[in-house]
């Protein structure tokens, strides 16, 4: 049995339907460990990575999806970035994960945001939604039938560990999305397998969770093509380059400041935690440029 980090993309052989399941754990474990996030943020940033990820493997071009959940109260936003090859990003602002630790948050619902950037970073797509609820299953669900006009069941869950709520004990999640001529029969069994799938919990074994097991249940009575199986992996690509760009858009006035105080600047990657120093003579080099231009 492998108990690996998996993404696994299949399609009905006979059947018009799409079918993917995931298990981000040991990824979001690595992630979570990158940003001290535990207890329910880490739960919350692992949700909102796999519906990020559900959206990324119907991307028809290499690019990348933003996935996007604003709220009111003790956090603001939690944002994650994927790819079709399973890539993964995410991040909760740093200032509120240390400010909750791992205390449950007090959370309003409030939009989600879905951004698509094609292979050279340029924006294809942009939809914004009011959230319905904090379960990143029903968020994903709603996006779907609202912005993209697609019947979707989607079915996500994260727990973190009691005794130590700096790990997951899992976080996996399915996407079934019907295709335009699927029959009502087949949607109305498909609703059926979903209702009495066994739980995320019952499906977690000693050495993981059991994605082959949550395949097999929801398959059914279906022949399914597997696609493609992928795995997925945490990554940032931040770079030095990148930073020194990032600084270079802020207003020429408050360059102008950060070279009086005559510091170097100490800046650090909101999503992988990476520190990078912008050096004065980084800073001169972008106010004469700015000038110049």
């Amino acid at each position: 049995m492998n108990f690996q980090d998996r993404i696994i993309r299949a399609t009905g052989k006979k059947t018009p339907f799409r079918l993917i399941v995931v298990d981000l754990t040991k990824t979001m474990n690595t992630i979570g460990k990158q940003h001290d996030a535990k207890g329910y943020a880490l739960k919350l940033m692992a949700e909102n990575s796999i519906a990020s990820l559900f959206l990324s493997a119907g991307l028809k071009f290499p690019g990348t999806v933003s996935f996007t959940t604003s709220f009111g109260g003790e956090i603001t936003c939690i944002q994650s970035d994927s790819t079709p090859q399973g890539l993964i990003r995410a991040m909760i602002p740093q200032s509120e994960l240390q400010a909750i630790g791992g205390n449950e948050p007090a959370l309003v619902p409030q939009t989600v945001k879905v951004v698509k950037l094609n292979e050279q970073g340029k924006r294809v797509h942009e939809s914004i939604i009011e959230a319905p609820s904090v379960s990143m299953g029903q968020n994903l669900a709603s996006y779907l039938l609202q912005s993209e006009q697609v019947r979707s069941a989607v079915g996500i869950e994260a727990n973190f560990n009691k005794e130590d709520p700096s790990k997951l004990d899992y976080a996996a999640g399915f996407y079934i999305e019907a295709f335009p001529d699927l029959e009502d029969k087949d949607i109305n069994l498909i609703e059926v397998i979903i209702q009495n799938l066994p739980t995320f919990k019952d499906m977690t074994k000693a050495e993981g969770f059991d994605l082959d097991e949550l395949l097999d249940q929801l398959r059914g009575p279906y022949e399914i093509d597997i696609v493609k199986e992928i795995e997925p992996k945490a990554y940032c690509p931040c770079s030095q380059e990148r930073m020194v760009g990032t600084v270079a858009t802020l207003p020429l006035n408050d360059l102008e400041d950060l070279e009086k105080d005559g510091e170097d600047l100490d800046v650090t990657c909101d999503f992988c935690r990476n520190k990078y120093k912008i050096t004065l003579n980084d800073l001169r080099e972008i106010i004469a440029s700015r000038k110049k231009n």
